[in-house]
């Protein structure tokens, strides 16, 4: 019995960490393009998850009667880099490792992180993933 499980951590602080099966599991399907695609794929629903509450974020605290002043923007602190990681992993190895750039987003928003209603997705194309009958094991001329 495979053990699956996807992680996804902040500067290697684990935000959410869920366990799932896979019916009909494809063993082949670790060895494919399709798993880190299906990595890229759910990096990007969180992205656009981060984006929509940053969007949400700078609109509460949008004032357009207030006059801003160069000494009123406050500068953010660059020099912590700050990195979200996704991980799916099969028996506590990981298969396909995916980053999202953190300082693109408010600090408000990256570290009060909330993915549970985006769960049932990512188990849905993990799942889909590792349960494929064919997959594209060829990449520029090279078998995987």
């Amino acid at each position: 019995m495979k053990k699956f499980e996807f992680v996804f951590f902040i500067n290697k602080h684990i935000i959410c960490q869920r366990y799932f099966t896979v019916k009909n599991f494809n063993k082949q399907s670790l060895k494919s393009m399709d798993i880190i695609d299906c990595a890229k794929t759910v990096t990007e629903m969180i992205k656009r998850d981060l984006k929509n509450k940053t969007y949400e974020f700078l609109w509460s605290q949008y004032n357009p009667y207030f006059e801003q002043k160069v000494e009123d923007i406050v500068k953010d602190d660059n020099t912590v880099e700050d990195i979200f990681d996704f991980q799916i992993k099969v028996d506590e190895v990981v298969v396909a490792h995916t980053q999202i750039r953190g300082n693109d987003y408010p600090q408000r928003v990256r570290y009060s992180v909330d993915i549970r209603k985006l769960i049932p997705g990512i188990i849905a194309e993990i799942q889909n993933t590792l349960s494929k009958e064919n997959f594209d094991v060829e990449y520029s001329g090279i078998e995987l």
